[in-house]
């Protein structure tokens, strides 16, 4: 990995979204002196529309590339009304979370995850650049900086991975790469939601103000607490005053996990197995749920009315009568579904309720945690701004507001929410230094040796080298967990060799969650990556073959360097991942 460097000579920034449910893009020219930010949203399968499109992908059998989006939706369903097959994804960026090799399409066939995600990177980076050229004329694709939004919780494997599929996609050239940024998602939100405030709140966020960005998605639910550095009429300055935290599984796609379980109790075993197999009719329900997920809120008096005629001949009007009895005889009142019509059902508030609860319970209970810490610093939080797709259910915003709504304490939901996170990358990439510091979330260092001490050091770490003592496995933290790490902050070891023909030195990156760590084979402990350089020559002295190691954090990725002493050779860290 390199060091990032300060790159002014862009033209524009390009801003990807990648979503679990939704992606998009938008663009921004590099902004000139003291002008404002002219930021346009595209959905990348209807450059009308400002809005984000369904992240779904489509390949033919032979995993050639065919549709992205909505348009991927509706190529398969006339694929299979003609008879024909293709794999389509949705949701796939799930299995990037879980570090899965393959992606599964609705009908169960897999394709490498890597292939699926660069194919869907590329598809958005060339319409990017095709409305861009509609704009400006000729592009030059070295002139573009991009910036690619990633969830806060991910790892530097997840991360890394995506650097890779911008390779794949032909986005950048190679890892080290110095025109793609990567924007954790709710930092993003946290600048645009200032930026994009009705003038009345952006002069009340003033400096020292704690704001909460809760940025709930079609996947996760990242949450990050800033405190401002900065007047209303300043440049955007923020420091990161807790670890960014949240849920991995929270996001607005397993109300519909919840919803399918209703179904299968519902359908029954055979009738379910049929629903499965019919991928375009499940398609279609979901799709429909998803309408009605969007607008219920209970205590509305607007039914949830779900349409089953997708089912076609596997779900007659009496099959459906059969069903409504059999479910109501094993259920409370409360949650009583009515049969309307031949195949229409109406599911009551407190069913509806249920598929929305657990993760609002998840949310509500990391918020309050979240809130309490903040508390516990001496600080005050003056806002909570809801952002993302999931942000704009009235049953989610009514909910957070319900529970942490108060004097002194404003819930805000932006009115675009959805694009929120994509107009603050745009801006992260104008000012990748808005955010002066964050709080490191692991402990890094690296394997060493160290001179052997009986009194601190067991035995069985002791070895012998060329008559002296040492202690092995030694892990040598730069940065520990909870540390604020400044966003310019360098940290710098030097290393030497315990052999004196040594010629080369290897280093392996270790991290680990606890802060208190001493050897890197504890249980806790994972290898990150290494790198190996050359030191000399075998008849040097052990002082003339230092190595040099240097590790920035403070950015949305961690950059590591070794160079020799003489400075004849320097190797940028390219971490190397198992993703299984």
């Amino acid at each position: 990995m390199a060091i990032l460097q300060e790159d002014n000579s862009y033209t524009h920034i390009i801003a990807i979204d990648f979503g679990t449910g939704a992606s998009g893009y938008a663009i921004t020219p590099k902004l000139m002196e003291s002008g404002k930010p002219r930021i346009e949203v595209f959905n990348p399968c209807d450059d009308t529309d400002d809005q984000k499109t369904i992240t779904a992908i489509l390949f033919d059998d032979n995993f050639k590339f065919l549709a992205f989006g909505s348009q991927a939706l509706q190529e398969y369903a006339e694929m299979i009304d003609d008879g024909e097959s293709g794999l389509l994804f949705q949701t796939y960026k799930m299995h990037l979370l879980h570090l899965h090799s393959n992606a599964v399409a609705v009908d169960g066939r897999e394709m490498p995850l890597m292939t699926v995600i660069s194919e869907t990177l590329k598809y958005i980076a060339e319409k990017a650049l095709q409305k861009l050229s509609e704009q400006v004329g000729k592009v030059v694709k070295t002139k573009i900086k991009w910036v690619l939004t990633v969830p806060a919780l991910w790892s530097e494997e997840h991360k890394q991975f995506m650097r890779r599929a911008c390779v794949e996609g032909g986005i950048i050239e190679n890892l080290n790469s110095s025109n793609l940024l990567l924007c954790l998602e709710p930092e993003g939100a946290s600048i645009s939601v200032r930026e994009d405030a009705e003038e009345a709140v952006r002069q009340e966020i003033s400096k020292e103000s704690v704001v909460m960005v809760l940025d709930c998605g079609g996947g996760t639910v990242d949450i990050t607490i800033h405190k401002l550095l900065c007047e209303p009429d300043e440049k955007f300055i923020c420091e990161e005053l807790l670890p960014s935290s949240g849920g991995c599984e929270w996001g607005s796609k397993f109300v519909d996990v919840y919803f399918e379980e209703f179904l299968k109790e519902f359908f029954g075993e055979e009738l379910y197995e049929a629903y499965n197999k019919n991928a375009v009719g499940r398609l279609d329900i979901l799709k429909h749920f998803e309408m009605l997920k969007r607008k219920f809120c209970p205590g509305v008096e607007e039914r949830s009315r779900l349409q089953l005629s997708y089912m076609g001949e596997y779900l007659t009007a009496k099959k459906l009568g059969e069903l409504v009895k059999t479910y109501n005889s094993t259920h409370p009142q409360e949650f009583a579904v009515k049969q309307r019509g031949t195949s229409s059902l109406d599911l009551p508030p407190a069913l509806m309720s249920s598929f929305f609860q657990p993760l609002f319970e998840n949310i509500k209970s990391k918020v309050e945690q979240l809130v309490s810490q903040v508390e516990a610093k001496a600080e005050q939080l003056k806002y909570i701004f809801m952002v993302g797709g999931f942000s704009e259910s009235p049953f989610l915003k009514s909910e957070i507001k319900k529970r942490f709504e108060k004097d002194g304490l404003a819930v805000l939901v932006p009115r675009r929410p959805q694009v929120s996170v994509v107009r603050g990358a745009c801006l992260f990439g104008l000012d990748p230094h808005s955010i002066t510091s964050r709080i490191a979330k692991k402990t890094y260092g690296i394997n060493t040796l160290t001179t052997f001490d009986p009194e601190k050091h067991p035995e069985t770490k002791r070895v012998t080298i060329e008559g002296e003592d040492f202690c092995e496995d030694v892990f040598d933290a730069f940065v520990r967990s909870g540390d604020s790490v400044g966003a310019e902050e360098v940290h710098t070891k030097t290393y030497c060799p315990v052999r004196s023909r040594q010629t080369v030195m290897r280093i392996i990156f270790y991290c680990t969650e606890s802060r208190d760590v001493d050897f890197v084979d504890e249980e806790t402990v994972e290898k990150l990556g290494e790198l190996t350089t050359d030191i000399g020559r075998t008849f040097q002295s052990v002082e003339d073959k230092t190595v040099k190691v240097t590790l920035r954090f403070g950015h949305t990725h961690i950059y590591a360097t070794a160079n020799n002493k003489d400075g004849t050779e320097v190797r940028n860290c390219e971490f190397k991942f198992e993703v299984s």
